[in-house]
């Protein structure tokens, strides 16, 4: 074999390899309704906040244990608090809260999502996964 032959068969053959992980990688499986692999650290348990001493303006969030949790409006009550997921349902990467533009970004694919979770710019095909939560005193509970 001669080789310019040799590297143009090497040089296929990678290619080929290269897109069937590039496929794999953005399937539309790990595209769609997030799964229990995309269940968030400590989601059979819930998160708990204390309220005394943390969210105690509008707009202030936490982001610890797998949740999002953002305060949106005075008093503590469970209208006044969102929690949602902060595992893309794209493909499992960890999204932020922009206080700035009280909007979620996934760094790892550019997926965005609006302060209500909704999806706003895919790759991922859906919203962020959004949590009930509970308010006892002074302490708010995630409960997933």
């Amino acid at each position: 074999m001669k080789r310019d032959e040799f590297l143009t068969t090497l040089t296929g053959s990678f290619s080929a390899v290269c897109l069937a992980c590039m496929t794999t990688a953005c399937s539309e499986d790990q595209m769609g309704a997030p799964s229990a692999m995309n269940t968030p650290a400590g989601a059979t348990s819930g998160s708990t906040i204390n309220l005394e001493t943390e969210l105690k303006a509008v707009n202030n969030f936490i982001a610890k244990n797998g949740f999002i949790v953002i305060r949106t409006a005075t008093g503590n009550t469970a209208a006044s608090f969102v929690a949602f997921s902060s595992v893309c349902p794209h493909a499992g990467a960890t999204v932020e809260y922009k206080e700035s533009s009280s909007s979620f970004l996934c760094a790892a694919h550019g997926s965005t999502f609006s302060s209500s979770g909704a999806l706003t710019q895919g790759p991922a095909t859906v919203g962020l996964t959004k949590y009930d939560v509970e308010i006892t005193g002074l302490t708010l509970r995630v409960k997933a």
